[in-house]
């Protein structure tokens, strides 16, 4: 897995008028969760059937969401060492594609 600073650089580079999403699996978590950046916060929510889904909770930041307490007790800079993936727009892969994110957003993982 990549480490928060990495995914910080990532984050960064990533164009909010495209408003990308982010996904996250942890290995100690049934649901999937995603981050959607926009240009003046961010939301989160956790992913799943229309039961599961949890609506958008508005952040004015990634740092304010990696500290705060949130959906499911999630609290990120917590559980990063149980973070297996992070897919973003729902293609690439900071395990599996590496290079292709590099070529896209010029973040070297």
């Amino acid at each position: 897995m990549i480490s928060y600073l990495k995914f910080k650089e990532l984050f960064d580079n990533l164009n909010a008028s495209n408003e990308p999403e982010i996904e996250f699996s942890f290995k100690n978590k049934q649901n999937k969760y995603m981050i959607i950046k926009y240009f003046s916060y961010i939301t989160f929510q956790r992913c799943g059937t229309l039961e599961e889904q949890s609506g958008e909770v508005k952040f004015s930041s990634l740092e304010e969401l990696l500290s705060t307490k949130t959906i499911d007790d999630i609290v990120f800079i917590d559980e990063w060492d149980n973070i297996e993936d992070i897919i973003i727009n729902c293609t690439l892969s900071v395990v599996d594609d590496k290079k292709d994110i590099f070529d896209a957003y010029g973040v070297e993982l």
